[in-house]
């Protein structure tokens, strides 16, 4: 259902320097997880229909807003293994793209059937707040050597929880549910989305490379903030930690592999595996405190969330 509503999203063919590029971006492989998200989330009260998938699409439009101008932002070439738009392209038709994939999200915001307009536009806007907020956070925490966990766990919350939490709630505006089940939704997608990025960081320095098919440590390699290494500085081993952490005078292949082979040394996967999972167990007990619902859906919808949660790749 989501992937026919994408391709019947209309795009005009002229100017085609402008909607090529939403096209060609819009086709790069994806997972579409927000979008099944909200069609997952409705189905907790009432059979998902096609226009449900055209209005969940709202999601996956602006995610994809979201990304075009991000590529820009981090001088990206690829995405998903193609080349970028601004690269394909070039800066201002990316920037462009990216603005028309905004206001076609607003579009697919049109096919949702809700007595409560009004108020699904307010939780929609201050989503999108919320991530561009999370994304300037996350490019000024670039120019810093610290910051604290919780800045941390708010700066994710806001960059890629937020969008999460926000196609939970939108499934429960869809279905009817009542103010409640929806806020439940909406905290049960924060923890979900909080569970995906601390996955990521997690794989990224203690991942399998047969498995990921990448090299581990990139992280550390750019210095980037991340829940591990934040761990990390908060350890009462944190001195050795930094020492390794700001000597940039080591080759980078020896700073990486000695900074990684602390962390194991310190139980630091240990402790994000442990906080990834008190996360999940917290979004669960949420889950369960729906006042009405449909039980298959929800085991659907846990199992489908544990899937990415605990990934291996």
């Amino acid at each position: 259902m989501v992937e026919k509503a994408i391709q019947e999203i209309e795009l005009p063919e002229s100017p085609e320097s402008l909607y090529g590029p939403i096209q060609y971006f819009m086709n790069l492989p994806g997972k579409r997880i927000r979008p099944i998200f909200v069609l997952q989330a409705l189905e907790l009260f009432r059979q998902a229909e096609f226009d449900d998938a055209k209005a969940a699409l709202c999601t996956e439009l602006f995610h994809n807003f979201s990304l075009v101008h991000d590529d820009i932002m981090d001088k990206a070439d690829l995405r998903r293994g193609f080349q970028t738009v601004h690269i394909k392209w070039n800066e201002p038709t990316a920037i462009l793209a990216g603005d028309a994939l905004l206001v076609k999200a607003y579009d697919a915001l049109l096919f949702s059937k809700t007595s409560e307009f009004k108020e699904l536009l307010i939780s929609f806007n201050k989503m999108a707040l919320a991530v561009c907020e999370g994304q300037q956070l996350d490019m000024d925490f670039s120019t810093m050597e610290r910051v604290s966990l919780p800045a941390y766990l708010d700066m994710i919350d806001k960059k890629t929880a937020a969008l999460i939490a926000f196609s939970f709630e939108l499934g429960g505006f869809l279905g009817n549910a009542s103010v409640e089940d929806r806020k439940i939704l909406f905290e049960f997608g924060f923890a979900m989305g909080r569970c995906f990025q601390l996955r990521d960081d997690h794989l990224d320095l203690f991942g399998d490379e047969k498995v990921t098919g990448k090299k581990r440590g990139g992280d550390i390699g750019n210095s980037k903030l991340t829940f591990p290494v934040l761990s990390s500085m908060e350890h009462k081993d944190s001195s050795t930690f930094f020492s390794l952490w700001t000597n940039k005078e080591l080759d980078p292949e020896l700073r990486i592999s000695s900074i990684l082979t602390w962390m194991e040394n310190s139980g630091i996967p240990e402790l994000s595996e442990q906080y990834l999972q008190e996360e999940m167990d917290r979004g669960i007990q949420l889950l369960d405190q729906l006042s009405s619902k449909n039980s298959d859906s929800s085991d659907r919808t846990i199992e489908l969330c544990k899937a990415l949660a605990f990934r291996e790749k």
